[in-house]
């Protein structure tokens, strides 16, 4: 691969990760279809109507086909057993996205990591991912936009290279999380396991056009780890209490970033297409963050673009958070669908609240020297 200066920065080698076991549909019993849940517990379920009204129209109908699916949409999600540690998962993909750009772990500068199922409260995972790899040389450290970390990792490797303070930089995410919630939970069945990374270095491949994000501190109570449903309950992490699992101490703000996420995600990728100064009719390719198995459309055709554009993974791996953009910017280039001169567009969205987009554009190896 060629590094001149005279290249863009972009993503030049994309990796995932899946545990060995898969738990379909079949895995719950009967009567999970027909628990009568506590208003409370489906929380993460049940989305009202979007006070934008062509967003809202979009969300009615596809919540109307899924109004009587208990699995959310999702056919199967990967699980990983308790002994397998964020930190295997993480570097997993970082092998297969390190082989994909044909490079390997000692030409890393940087590595940053995230782990919304850490295996430890600190250090965070990167260190160890470094050490498994022979990243000697490479600053690792983690960084946390939840949801939407793949994006801003991203923006963080570019200003590294850009500055001239890295040439490779490993960007990796995992999402463990099945065993945070128990099986009974309305939300389990939408959610998997899984682990992600992406390689960023000056080059032919996804040239980053643009990037950018917000974060609205005001809610970042609505999409937390928590252990109880008040203050007398919910006690930090330092203090004996209950079982930390994903919960909300602001179910009512919780619902409305449900609510809104399409709007959010065609207000976010529009702010980034400005930037990067390409209409957003230009884009052909949506790989966002999945929630639910139908929101990635959803936001495609709130920007006035094909369903068809936005790639999923959900029917067969659930939500995986950060992990999602990547296996969907994977699916797309499997599909065949990230061409010589395609624009792609990155979507996440994360408790804190925050939300990020980047803009991408297929280069091959003549195009970049020109592209910069």
């Amino acid at each position: 691969m060629t590094k001149s200066a005279e290249h863009p920065v972009s993503i030049v080698g994309i990796g995932t990760w899946l545990p060995a076991h898969v738990r379909g549909n079949d895995f719950w019993p009967a009567s999970f279809s027909q628990r009568e849940h506590a208003s409370d517990d489906r929380t993460f379920n049940d989305i009202p109507e979007s006070r934008d009204p062509i967003a809202a129209a979009i969300l009615a109908r596809d919540l109307a086909r899924e109004a009587e699916d208990p699995f959310l949409g999702a056919r199967q999600r990967y699980f990983a057993e308790d002994g397998v540690t964020a930190a295997e998962g993480e570097t997993a993909a970082a092998r297969a996205a390190l082989a994909d750009a044909g490079l390997s772990g000692s030409e890393v500068d940087l590595l940053l990591s995230y782990s919304i199922v850490p295996d430890r409260v600190t250090p965070p995972t990167a260190g160890s991912i470094a050490e498994s790899l022979g990243a000697g040389r490479a600053l690792a450290f983690g960084v946390d936009a939840v949801c939407a970390t793949a994006v801003t990792q991203l923006e963080i490797a570019r200003a590294y290279i850009e500055s001239g303070q890295a040439r490779v930089v490993l960007l990796t995410q995992s999402h463990l999380m099945l065993r945070t919630l128990p099986m009974m939970h309305p939300a389990s069945p939408g959610l998997g396991d899984a682990a992600s990374a992406l390689v960023i270095a000056r080059g032919p491949g996804l040239a980053i056009r643009s990037t950018f994000g917000i974060t609205h501190g005001a809610y970042a109570r609505a999409v937390t780890w928590v252990r109880g449903r008040d203050d007398a309950s919910d006690v930090s992490w330092w203090k004996a209490g209950g079982d930390f699992h994903a919960g909300s101490r602001a179910p009512e703000q919780a619902k409305l970033l449900m609510q809104e996420t399409v709007s959010f995600g065609a207000e976010t990728v529009r702010e980034a297409a400005a930037r990067a100064a390409i209409d957003v009719e230009r884009i052909s390719v949506l790989a966002s963050v999945q929630p639910r198995g139908f929101l990635p459309a959803g936001i495609a055709e709130r920007l006035g673009l094909s369903r068809e554009c936005a790639k999923t993974t959900y029917d067969e791996i659930a939500h995986v958070g950060a992990c999602g953009p990547v296996f969907n910017l994977l699916r797309a280039r499997q599909t065949a669908a990230l061409t010589p001169g395609a624009i792609a567009a990155l979507y996440g969205q994360g408790a804190g609240f925050t939300r990020a987009a980047a803009i991408l554009e297929v280069l091959t190896l003549d195009e970049s020297a020109l592209r910069v």
